[in-house]
């Protein structure tokens, strides 16, 4: 009886394996024909720059740095819940956590906005920074500047 069990063990085993494969495979699938575009934010009074990268199954995800000490990382989770739009949750190395809606422009670009308990955060996509001004929100006071390729608060 125990020499029966050991075909079925080790097909079960071959089978989770070739699962696993499989999964490891269809990921790797998903970024290759995943489509980067740019993307800028301003949170609190930083300009954070950066890339999403669209997934052909309507999820994206949002990787953003700023250039100034100390450097502000921040990390986000794209996901639709309608045709034209959906929610981003944005996770910063300086403990910013974000919940955003977004609204999708076109079908590679985007923006959205929203806010912690003391800053405002907005962010847009596939858009260069002279079109993205108009959706990104300064800080109180202040204003967006473009800047050659770059955008800037002053």
């Amino acid at each position: 009886m125990k020499n029966a069990q050991l075909p079925t063990r080790a097909l079960l085993l071959m089978a989770a394996l070739a699962l696993g494969g499989c999964a490891s495979l269809n990921e790797a699938t998903m970024r290759s024909l995943a489509t980067p575009v740019p993307a800028l934010a301003v949170v609190g009074d930083r300009v954070l720059t950066g890339e999403a990268l669209l997934y052909t199954d309507r999820r994206a995800t949002l990787q953003l740095s700023s250039g100034g000490e100390p450097a502000l990382n921040c990390m986000g989770a794209v996901r639709y819940t309608a045709s034209t739009g959906g929610t981003v949750q944005l996770s910063c190395s300086d403990g910013t956590q974000a919940r955003m809606n977004f609204l999708a422009l076109t079908e590679t670009s985007g923006h959205g906005s929203g806010r912690t308990s003391t800053q405002s955060v907005s962010f847009t996509y596939g858009l260069d920074p002279a079109p993205a001004r108009a959706w990104l929100t300064a800080p109180a006071g202040k204003r967006l500047v473009v800047s050659g390729s770059s955008l800037r608060v002053e």
